[in-house]
C-alpha cells in the first residue's frame, strides 16, 4: 500500500510530538500555574493583612505598591508585607484639622500654659520696667486676686 498524506494538513502537524516536546509543554506550563498561585496568595495575604491595618481600598494600594519582593516562609507566612504596610500607614497619617476661629496671637498657647506666679512676676516686671500707673494696678489686681484664690 502506498502513503498517502492529505494535502490539507501542513507537514509540521503530522508529526508526532516526543516526550521531550511534551515534557517541556508541560514544565512551561507548571511554571506558568506556579507564578500565577504565587500571585494570588500574595494578593490574598495583602489584601487581609491591609484590612487588618485599618487601609479602607486595598485594591487601590495594590494597585501602587510593588508586591515582588513578597515572599513566604517555611510556615506558609508571608514576609515583606508588614513593611509595605507600616511604610503606608506611617506616609499616609491623617493631618489635624485647622482650628478656624480659634484664639489669636502668636504666644497663645505659652500664655494658657503659664501658672498663677508666673503670670504674677511677668506682671511686676512689667510693671517695674515701664512705671506706667496701668501696669502697677494690673500686677496689684492679680496679687490681690491670687491672695483671695489661696
Amino acid at each position: 500500500m502506498e502513503d498517502v498524506t492529505n494535502p490539507e494538513i501542513p507537514e509540521d502537524q503530522t508529526q508526532e510530538t516526543t516526550w521531550e516536546d511534551e515534557r517541556a509543554e508541560l514544565t512551561q506550563r507548571l511554571e506558568t500555574l506556579t507564578t500565577e498561585l504565587h500571585s494570588q496568595r500574595v494578593n490574598n495575604a495583602f489584601y487581609r493583612k491591609a484590612r487588618a491595618a485599618g487601609v479602607d481600598d486595598p485594591d487601590a494600594l495594590a494597585g501602587i505598591v510593588n508586591l515582588s519582593a513578597v515572599t513566604f516562609d517555611d510556615a506558609g507566612q508571608a514576609q515583606g508585607i508588614d513593611e509595605i504596610l507600616t511604610a503606608f500607614t506611617s506616609a499616609a497619617k491623617p493631618k489635624e484639622p485647622r482650628t478656624i476661629g480659634g484664639p489669636s496671637g502668636l504666644n497663645y498657647q505659652e500664655r494658657v500654659e503659664k501658672t498663677s506666679e508666673q503670670r504674677l512676676a511677668t506682671a511686676a516686671e512689667k510693671a517695674k520696667r515701664t512705671g506706667r500707673p496701668e501696669d502697677m494696678v494690673e500686677y496689684m489686681e492679680l496679687k490681690s486676686k491670687l491672695k483671695l484664690q489661696n
